[in-house]
This record gives C-alpha cells, sequence and structure tokens, in this order.
C-alpha cells in the first residue's frame, strides 16, 4: 500500500535503539497512529528534532496497516512547534497526555479531536486561566469520543425536570427520582450543570475571554468528568 500523507500532532515520542523513535500521532482524518520513525536521531538524516518532538504538529508519510502495530513514518516536516516554556509548557503537556489517554489507536475521522487540539495550541498563550482550557478540551474529547456528558435530559426517564444528579457511569445527569436506580450518581448543583453545557456550547477559539475559573466549580466539573473516565475509560 502507498504512503498516506497525513498532519499530526505527536501525542507522546519514546526513543527508540539508538537513532529511531516511536511516537503516538493524532492525525487530522486517520484516528491514533502508533507510528515508528527510523533513523531520526541520525546526524546523517539532518532531520529537524522538531519534527519528533512532543507537542510538535507535523506533515510526514504514513504506511498504513490494515491490522494493529507500528506503522512506519517518514519524511516529517514542522507545521508548527507550539514551543512553549513554563506553565503553558506543563499545560500542553497535559493535554497532549490526557488525549493520549483517552484516544484508542484506531482508525477514524479524528478531525475533531485534531482540531480542538491544535486550537488549545495556538490560544495557550493567551489563556488566563488553565482550568478553563483543561475543562474545555477534556469535555469536548469525552464527547468527541461519545462518552458524554450528556445533559439536556435524564439518561435513564428522559425527563427534563429535576436534573439535579450526575452519573459518571451513564456519563451524564439523571433526576432526582431517577437517583436511587443509579446509587453511584451525586448531587451537582443547577449552575454546575449549566457551567457544563456552556463549554460544551462555546467555541474553542474564545475560551481566552473566560478570565477565572473558581476553585471550588473547577474541581466540581473535574469531578463530573474523571467520572465518565472512570468508568468508560479506566475500566
Amino acid at each position: 500500500m502507498p504512503p498516506t500523507r497525513v498532519k499530526a500532532i505527536i501525542l507522546k515520542k519514546i526513543n527508540y535503539r539508538e537513532t529511531s523513535v516511536i511516537v503516538h500521532l493524532l492525525s487530522d482524518t486517520n484516528g491514533k497512529i502508533a507510528g515508528l520513525m527510523k533513523g531520526v536521531r541520525s546526524t546523517q538524516k539532518k532531520i529537524p528534532p522538531l519534527a519528533y518532538q512532543q507537542g510538535s504538529c507535523i506533515e510526514a508519510f504514513v504506511y498504513l496497516k490494515t491490522k494493529p502495530g507500528l506503522e512506519l513514518v517518514t519524511q516529517p516536516s514542522v507545521v508548527n512547534s507550539f514551543n512553549f516554556s513554563g506553565e503553558n509548557l506543563i499545560l500542553w503537556k497535559k493535554m497532549l497526555l490526557t488525549i493520549d489517554r483517552f484516544v484508542p489507536f484506531a482508525r477514524f475521522n479524528s478531525n475533531g479531536i485534531y482540531d480542538i487540539l491544535f486550537q488549545t495550541g495556538l490560544l495557550i498563550p493567551r489563556i488566563k486561566d488553565h482550568r478553563a482550557i483543561e475543562i474545555l478540551v477534556t469535555e469536548r474529547i469525552l464527547f468527541e469520543l461519545g462518552f458524554g456528558p450528556f445533559l439536556e435530559k435524564c439518561l435513564i426517564c428522559g425527563s427534563e425536570e429535576n436534573l439535579s444528579f450526575f452519573s459518571g457511569k451513564l456519563g451524564g445527569i439523571i433526576c432526582s427520582r431517577c437517583q436511587s436506580k443509579e446509587p453511584t450518581s451525586f448531587k451537582l448543583p443547577e449552575r454546575h450543570i449549566q457551567v457544563l453545557r456552556f463549554f460544551q456550547k462555546i467555541p474553542v477559539s474564545q475560551i481566552s475571554m473566560i478570565k477565572y475559573i473558581p476553585e471550588g466549580l473547577f474541581a466540581n466539573l473535574m469531578k463530573c468528568l474523571n467520572e465518565i473516565i472512570l468508568y468508560h475509560i479506566s475500566g
């Protein structure tokens, strides 16, 4: 099969043998790829380290396989290095590791997830409160993968009233009448549900407008998202 040209963000890089690297790539259209870049750390190759650095956005040719396993990646070139430092670098790496953890190695249309991460990289220097982008990226990636959070009606009975409990197991909200049917659910203030809905709808490009997220609100929203992760990813 001829190589496919892809654009991708390097989620993870592992040095392999003396001159090669293994990379986890979030591609724009072909899902998450476990790739092998042969000999790129050799001085004879003259490939810049940014072309295989964690966090870089690259273009490359990938020899896609029909079976799981390492796929050969060749001719990487840098599109955007996202060369951050300090707190911005910490946030960027956290986002990369989060997505690497969430997204399976599979062939699917990953354009939505790729676009979220690429836009996040562009916006990080302008973001005032890193909590806002952590909530948004985590929530959006989970939703892109079909895990939720589902916030419009009770996931048990379909009611749109008395929506005051959250179930990570079910991936969203349930009403007070159904709470006894899902004992792992926990009470969530209505205003926090509204904030989760807000983060689902706000364009990623506008996230820099959010100047401050209170610590208590952040903890509660991340509890909801982490409960989904616990039941739908970690297990």
